[in-house]
């Protein structure tokens, strides 16, 4: 990729550069975790607003906030998603990912253990059976979805986590 002087860039500082313009100055040290073209066409920003300057793909800290297991019922009061987000099909098919083996315990087993095309197998296979619209990116973490679950569960935070390891797993593409 270039910058705007036809500088060649790594991915994360195009990234950063993106998120500085589209999120604003009042978040101009952002950083993006993803940036993504949806089915639909709008490009899906994910910024860090703290600015803190922890690198967004750190696979330790990623894979360590990511649950053992959502404990979710599938009752579907928490849809409709104003955000597009299936989100029964979403912890359904990560609960399946951990029981398989696609979702690796560490970044360790996440760089060197294959886990890597685990983790692919499992982006691959949410992106074909729910749909790049209706998958954890979409999540805006309004909490909207929280007052209806009858389990209690912290969906935005659970939606959160699964995104950020969606986007480590593409980055490592």
């Amino acid at each position: 990729m270039s910058d705007d002087n036809g500088n060649m860039v790594s991915r994360r500082q195009w990234l950063k550069a993106v998120a500085a313009t589209a999120v604003g100055a009042t978040a101009a040290g952002a950083i993006l975790t993803s940036c993504r073209h949806g089915e639909d066409g709008i490009t899906s920003l994910r910024a860090n607003a703290s600015g803190d300057g922890k690198d967004p793909f750190d696979a330790d800290e990623i894979i360590a906030n990511l649950p053992d297991e959502v404990h979710c019922v599938g009752c579907s009061r928490c849809m409709p998603c104003q955000y597009g987000v299936h989100i029964p099909a979403m912890f359904a098919a990560y609960n399946e990912a951990v029981k398989t083996g696609e979702i690796p315990r560490d970044g360790k087993d996440f760089r060197n253990g294959g886990g890597t095309e685990r983790s692919r197998a499992f982006v691959a296979r949410i992106e074909r059976e729910i749909g790049d619209k209706h998958i954890a990116h979409r999540c805006a973490g309004c909490g909207g979805c929280e007052y209806e679950c009858p389990m209690g569960l912290p969906i935005a935070s659970h939606m959160r986590s699964i995104g950020r390891f969606i986007d480590l797993t593409r980055e490592t593409v």
